[in-house]
């Protein structure tokens, strides 16, 4: 219940980037979108870990028929994660806005995560510490090579033009392991973390503790550190991947920006938010059951939460064309605005909504986490799963059902 409610967190956390903060205007809310940028991201990335963790073993790991039967499970989903992904993608880019959807980068973080599965806590730390300090360096280096003309950007361009992922919606292999907004190079130590925190005993209060503990002074150290390397850092408007023409940049802890600083700084409040929600979750008994609820739906709600984004603009709500420049950093993002909360959408070729589209425009960040709230707990009344998780699941039991046992 502790990890669902910490779910629901990383997604309330990604509504008020992407719509606004609900009941709040003024400073409030500018506060608040900026505390969620980037971080949203790390905590479902770091919650992305410990599932893998509850659904293979828990704290032992698996090993010899069990630990093949884990890797085909979670290989399975992985694939199940890219095509769903793919496709909320391009229902996505038809609407013209760019939103980044990241859920084909999780299936690429669970198929790279596979041959991790087998390792206990201390060596899933130290592996998310070697790809934390090595993965964001070695990303800005390949993604270098490939912008020159190289046999590497010659290799990216051949991959490209058969790769379904890439033709469909720009998220190919390469575009989900180093050139996307959430690369899978920079992003896969904060899955080793939370793989090596689910491998640990979470109804530990003393572990708890230890979890918070480490997760605040890894925050300070990322994002303190950063500051007094790089006090200026990259200018607001950029976000993801560091650009190759500024090796400096690596130092810095800016949002989404996938550097170590940034992976130490989010990754650190991502502990912190787990430990608190696992604590609140023993210490309230069912007061924050429909937050776990909710929870338990993140994938199903992340979807809901795109569509709602395209409808937005579909019936009048915010084309990335004509965004003034000092804005436009945030087309990835969605639209809220940290810099400028007064402006939740824009008007779609001069014609402004009317009516109850107008009114549900006006009011997103209130309509859909009352829509949350209701769909969940309804639907949890008579179902174990949310839609979305309930057919990958399903997906998931009949193709290893259909696979063949090797021999004892």
């Amino acid at each position: 219940m502790g990890v669902d409610v910490a779910r629901f967190v990383a997604v309330f956390g990604m509504f008020c980037i992407h719509f606004g903060v609900p009941f709040t205007t003024g400073l409030p809310e500018v506060w608040a979108a900026q505390f969620f940028s980037g971080r949203s991201t790390a905590l479902f990335t770091l919650l992305a870990g410990v599932s893998l963790a509850l659904m293979t073993g828990r704290a032992t790991p698996p090993s010899g028929r069990a630990l093949r039967d884990a890797r085909l499970r979670v290989a399975v989903r992985a694939v199940a994660l890219l095509v769903l992904g793919l496709a909320l993608a391009k229902a996505t880019e038809a609407t013209g806005f760019l939103l980044t959807v990241i859920i084909p980068f999780y299936g690429l973080y669970f198929l790279l995560a596979v041959p991790f599965l087998r390792l206990r806590a201390r060596g899933l730390v130290v592996a998310a510490a070697v790809s934390a300090a090595v993965g964001p360096q070695l990303s800005f280096v390949l993604r270098g090579w490939i912008a020159a003309d190289t046999p590497l950007a010659g290799l990216v361009s051949l991959v490209n033009d058969v790769d379904p992922g890439h033709l469909l919606a720009d998220e190919g292999l390469f575009d989900l392991l180093l050139l996307g907004f959430y690369p899978a190079a920079s992003y896969l130590p904060l899955v080793l973390a939370g793989l090596a925190v689910g491998r640990m005993d979470l109804t530990s209060r003393w572990l708890r503790l230890r979890l918070g503990a480490v997760g605040l002074v890894l925050s300070l150290v990322g994002y303190q550190v950063s500051f007094l390397l790089v006090p200026v850092g990259p200018p607001a408007p950029v976000e993801g991947t560091i650009p190759v023409g500024h090796p400096e940049w690596l130092l810095a802890a800016n949002a989404h920006s996938g550097t170590t600083f940034e992976l130490l700084g989010s990754g650190g409040i991502a502990l912190i938010i787990l430990a608190l929600c696992l604590e609140l979750a023993d210490r309230t008994g069912s007061a924050l059951t429909p937050l776990a609820k909710a929870g338990s739906m993140a994938l199903t709600l992340y979807a809901a939460h795109a569509l709602a984004l395209a409808w937005q603009i579909v019936s009048g709500g915010w084309p990335l064309s004509g965004v003034p420049e000092d804005l436009a950093h945030l087309a990835s993002s969605g639209p809220s605005l940290p810099d400028d909360p007064n402006l939740p959408w824009f008007p779609r070729d001069g014609h402004e909504p009317t009516g109850l589209t107008a009114f549900v425009n006006t009011f997103m960040p209130e309509v859909f986490l009352i829509f949350t709230f209701a769909f969940t707990c309804t639907w949890r009344r008579f179902f174990r799963r949310g839609p979305l998780e309930a057919l990958v699941s399903d997906i998931v039991r009949v193709v290893t059902s259909r696979t063949p046992k090797p021999m004892p």
